[in-house]
Formats: structure tokens, sequence, C-alpha cells
């Protein structure tokens, strides 16, 4: 028989059955109530402090690298499902692949299957305000809030997969930049993270991306710093490390651990050879800027020709183009690496190695005019080498190793003249390479690479296309609270107007309402606020009133002409409020008939607003950036002050 339950003083009643329902009921509200405090604490750690962040970085470089991966065998597959091999340079013949038909006239058909594919591609899904590839990255790391929208990103890479797979001479890492940036904003944008973390995050998936593809962490972790965020503080280092580490360590895992150049020890052979790897660093500097400028000349000349056809439809149509190209020069072909690996192994006269680098810095600008997808961080590669090659088998021609030699140095020269990022060329040559004996001239050949760019052009091969559409993200005034704005930009509406025909009286009433110490003095019509005569101040009006009729026109007093044009500059903005010491200025267009009128007001109050704002986001961002030192001293503080 069932036993009932004890109902004795001695604790029985919390063996009956509602009391047990009652525990169960409490145990569970509680589960129920501390799980969104967990939630809220953990989604805390992760926004807010570095461990949590780290652990973002992580994620965000594993994602980066395996797109990454994913990206190197759609090359692959691509390349072969066209060609019959995963690198056609290597025999430079007949397809065997789906092309096979066409013989050697497949590379005119290969651009043009790419194009017909990647023009939709782009149309449908690819448009974004950031901008592709490493430029759209430094836009939004910069100027932005750090995220890149997935789709557009998924979108540019599987178009550079056909792009390189279809013939087109571009390399990976553009793509990639965007990949893992759009992997760093999927993160970021669930969990709210703040901008600033938003950019370290995309920043580091940028890197990762960039370390798996090329099998170089450190290089990818510089380029990031150098390149993207210009920015060398330890957060962003410790971001962009974990990122890159992670993603290679899951690259190692999938794809090898091959360096990208075999090539046997290397040595310049004395000092008395530097004079020569400081020559070849300026002609790597030109060379590199020259690459930038005829990039972008070919686009200007590709859409003046294409300016009547469709956006889906140019890269096919422009994929004859190349297609034309591949068949006068097919070692340009996709990413060209055995081309460069016979350049290094001296295979090559000295024409064909200039003609080989005039020829991909050609078909580069070629593809990416005609509105193919992918980067130039590879091909300037390949310049460099095939420069470095001919320069070495021409000034040292007894040297059997010179080609190799001058070949490793080149490449760094005009990658580094090109995106002027000197220590991320040196790494990644030496990491490529493992040439850890040519690291002195390396070193010497990049900086006065990155000097003759820099003393040729402001921008580089990244920065140029954003300066071409108006975001100079290298210009220090853009980085101030108001820019480059100009007061057209800058102003607001009045807080009132005062007209002639207004008596002291009812001028003195709009000024107290107003709350302004000065108002414009307009003659009112119908196309806006009117001709500006000049500015009436409250103490001139209180004057006037004391010492005259209030009932007289506020016309008749004298004004201050003080005013500012439309297209003033801020500086020239900040610097009249300074010299004026007014509470605002007016702010004129200038009419046909040579008055001015009034078009806006810019207040001395929104300014310091302006300021405020951006002040409390530093500090805001400063306080982000503590340890636990920090944390433990702010803690003991706070509990000594309260006893």
């Amino acid at each position: 028989m069932r036993q009932e339950p004890s109902t004795g003083s001695g604790g029985g009643e919390a063996h009956r059955p509602g009391a047990w329902r009652s525990v169960r009921i409490w145990a569970r509200t509680a589960r129920q109530s501390a799980w969104p405090r967990l939630r809220q604490d953990l989604l805390g750690i992760l926004r807010y402090h570095r461990s949590g962040l780290f652990v973002l970085a992580v994620l965000v470089g594993l994602t980066a690298g395996g797109g990454a991966v994913l990206f190197r065998l759609g090359i692959d597959a691509w390349t072969s499902l066209l060609t019959g091999a995963q690198d056609y340079t290597r025999s430079l013949g007949p397809s065997v692949g789906l092309l096979s038909p066409a013989g050697t006239w497949f590379v005119l058909l290969a651009p043009l299957v790419s194009g017909l594919l990647v023009g939709p591609v782009m149309a449908l899904a690819g448009r974004t305000p950031t901008g592709h590839g490493v430029g759209g990255v430094i836009w939004s790391a910069r100027r932005g809030d750090g995220t890149m929208a997935p789709l557009p990103a998924l979108a540019s890479t599987v178009s550079a997969t056909l792009t390189i797979g279809g013939g087109g001479s571009v390399g990976p890492e553009g793509p990639i930049a965007e990949l893992g940036a759009s992997a760093a904003a999927l993160f970021g944008r669930r969990l709210g993270l703040p901008a600033r973390w938003l950019r370290l995050l995309a920043a580091s998936g940028t890197a990762a991306g960039i370390a798996a593809a090329f099998n170089a962490p450190l290089a990818g972790a510089f380029f990031a710093l150098e390149v993207v965020l210009a920015d060398f503080t330890v957060d962003a280092f410790a971001f962009v490390v974990l990122s890159c580490v992670s993603a290679t360590v899951l690259s190692h895992h999938l794809l090898g651990t091959t360096l990208s150049l075999s090539l046997p020890v290397l040595n310049l052979g004395g000092d008395t050879e530097l004079g020569w790897v400081g020559l070849l660093g300026v002609a790597g500097g030109v060379v590199g800027v020259l690459f930038s400028r005829c990039r972008f000349l070919l686009a200007d000349a590709a859409a003046r020709l294409l300016a009547r056809v469709p956006v889906w439809l140019r890269p096919g149509v422009g994929g004859l183009g190349v297609g034309l190209f591949l068949l006068l020069v097919p070692e340009v072909y996709g990413e060209s690496s055995a081309v460069l690996d016979r350049a290094l192994d001296n295979r090559y006269t000295v024409l064909m190695l200039v003609g080989l680098t005039a020829a991909k810095v050609l078909a580069t600008s070629l593809t990416l005019g005609v509105g193919f997808v992918g980067g130039v961080f590879a091909p300037s590669l390949f310049v460099g080498g095939t420069l470095g090659a001919a320069f070495g088998t021409a000034v040292m021609p007894g040297l059997a190793t010179a080609p190799t030699v001058f070949g490793v140095i080149g490449m760094g020269a005009v990658f580094a003249g090109a995106a002027r990022a000197p220590i991320t060329g040196v790494i990644l040559i030496i990491e490529m390479t493992s040439q850890y004996r040519l690291l002195l001239p390396l070193m010497l050949a990049v900086v006065l690479a990155t000097t003759t760019s820099r003393f040729l052009t402001r921008t580089t091969i990244y920065t140029e296309e954003l300066r071409r559409r108006g975001e100079d993200v290298d210009d220090p005034v853009r980085g101030t609270v108001v820019g480059r704005r100009t007061a057209g930009d800058l102003m607001q509406d009045p807080p009132a107007l005062l007209t002639p025909a207004m008596s002291l009286r009812q001028a003195a009433n709009v000024l107290r309402s107003s709350g302004s110490s000065v108002l414009p003095l307009v003659d009112p019509d119908e196309g806006g606020h009117g001709r500006l005569r000049g500015c009436v101040s409250a103490v001139a009006v209180a004057e006037a009133v004391l010492s005259r009729s209030p009932e007289e026109p506020v016309g008749d007093l004298e004004v201050v002409t003080d005013h500012l044009d439309v297209h003033d500059g801020a500086t020239a903005v900040l610097g009249a409020l300074v010299r004026t010491r007014a509470d605002g200025l007016p702010v004129t267009r200038r009419r046909d008939d040579g008055s001015s009128e009034l078009v806006g007001w810019v207040d001395q109050e929104e300014m310091v607003r302006r300021l405020y704002r951006h002040q409390h986001a530093a500090l805001e961002a400063a306080q982000t950036r503590t340890s636990l030192g920090a944390r433990t001293q702010t803690w003991w503080r706070a509990r000594r002050a309260r006893r």
C-alpha cells in the first residue's frame, strides 16, 4: 500500500506533493531568469572585453581561412574544367578540358565564357556602396563602420573564381580581403559591436584571408596594419595576428604547407652589389606607379568604349579583348605561376622578360578595366619577378643565380611601389621564398621603391580607386571633426530673421525668443530667405531702444557685414567664428546681380556639439582600452571611497 507522507513537525511538510511542485516551479523559474542574465553577461564579454573579442578574432580568422581555401579550390576546379590543368601556363598548349574542341584557340573562348557569367553575377548581387576588393575594405575600415555586406562579397569571390580560372590576369587578394571583412560583419552585426571593434575585426578578416591564400601569416597581418588600417596599435596587432594564425593553421591542414616559390638557397654575393639593388629598387618604384596608372587609364578607355553596352554584358564583350590578348601572349593566363617560376629559373632572355613585364601590366589592366573581378597583389609580384630577372640578367650576365636573386628582390620592390607597404613587402617575399639571406638587400630595394613611389604620386594602387570616386582616405584633414566640409555642409536654418521694416521693439522680441545674440537682417523675397544686408546684434538693438524711439525701424541701424560663402571650407568657417566671436554667421550665395542671398546659418553652439560628440566617442573608446590592473585599481579606489 501507498504510505502517506508524514505531517509531523520534523520537516515532513517539505515532502508533501504541493511542496515538491513549488520547488520544481521555483527551480524552473530560476533557470529561466538566470539564462537571460548569463546570455547578457556572455554578450557583454564578447562586445567589450578583450578576451571575448580575441575569441571573435579567432572565429573570424577560421571563417576567412575557410573561405580562402574554398576560393583556391574553386579557382583550380574552374581552370581544370576549361583547360584540363590547374595551371595552364605549365604547358601553354591546347586545352584538354571542356574547351578542347577549340584547340589552342580556347584562350579566346575561356574569357568570353567566364565574362558572360561574371557580368550577371555582379549585376544581380555585387552592388555595394563601399566598393569591392581591398579598396572597399580600406574605405569601410577608415571611413565607414567596418562592415562589408556578405552577399556582394560572395558575388565578388565567385566572379574572381571565374575570372582567374577563365584566364583573367588578376590575383585572389581583392575578393579574399572583401570576403574576410564580410565574415567579421556577420559576427559584429549580430553582437552589436562598436564601430572601433568592427573595424579591427574587418582588418583581421582581411589579414586572415591573405595569410591563408599566400601562406604568409605575418605578411597578412602587416598588410592589414599598413594598408587597411594604417594603425600599429597593440590592439590592432593582437587582433590580426590571432586571425592570421587561426586561418593559416586551417589552411595548412586543408591545403598543405608548401612554399609559394621553392627556390635554392640564394645569396647576393657581396655588399658591392647593393648599388645594383638600390637601382632596382628605384626602378621597381617607377614600375609600380606605372602599373597603377595603366590600370586606371585602361579602365577609363574601356568605360568609354563600352558605354552603350549594358553593365551585365560588359565582361562578356570585354572577354573577347582579353582572349585576343591571350592569343598573342598566352603566358599571362590567370595567375601565371609557372611562367614566374621559369623566369626566376633563368629560362628567358632579357627581351622576353621585359616583354612579359609589360604584357602582365597590360593584361591585368585590361582584365579589370572591362569589368572582371580580382586583385593586383599577385600580378604585381609577377611584374616584379620578371623585371628583376631581366635586370639581373642584364647587369650580371656571368652569375647564374642573378635572375633568381634580383627577381626575388624585384617582386618586393614593385609590390612596394604599387601598394606602398614596405614592411609587408619585405615579410611577404621572405615568407613566400624563405630566402632569409636576401633580407638586407630586400629591405634596401623595398624602402627605395616606396620612397620613389611616394615622390611620384600621393596615392597607391588601392587608394587611387577611392580618390577617383571622391574618397581620399589618406587625407589627414578628413580625419578631423569637420573634415573637408564646406559652409554649405555645416549650415542650418537661421534661428530667426530680421527685416528692415521691423521696429526696434519687434526686433528685440525676436532676438529674445530666438536665444541668439545676433541675427541676419534681410530684404525678404519669394525665392528664399532674401538678400542679406548684414547682421544686427542684440547689444545694438538694446542701445538703440534706450537712445531712440522703440518704434523706429531696425533697418536704420548699422549692420555687421561679416558672412561666409556657401563654398568656404571648414577651416575658414572656424576661423571666422573665432575672429568675430559671434554666436553665428550667415552663409550666402552670390546672385547674378552681384548681391548676396542668405541661404543658411553656421551656429557656434552646433560646432561645439560636434566637437563634444567626437570627444565623447573617443572617451568611450579609451574606456574600453583598459587592463586587469587598471580595473582592479579602479575597484580598489571605489571601495576605499565607500569607507
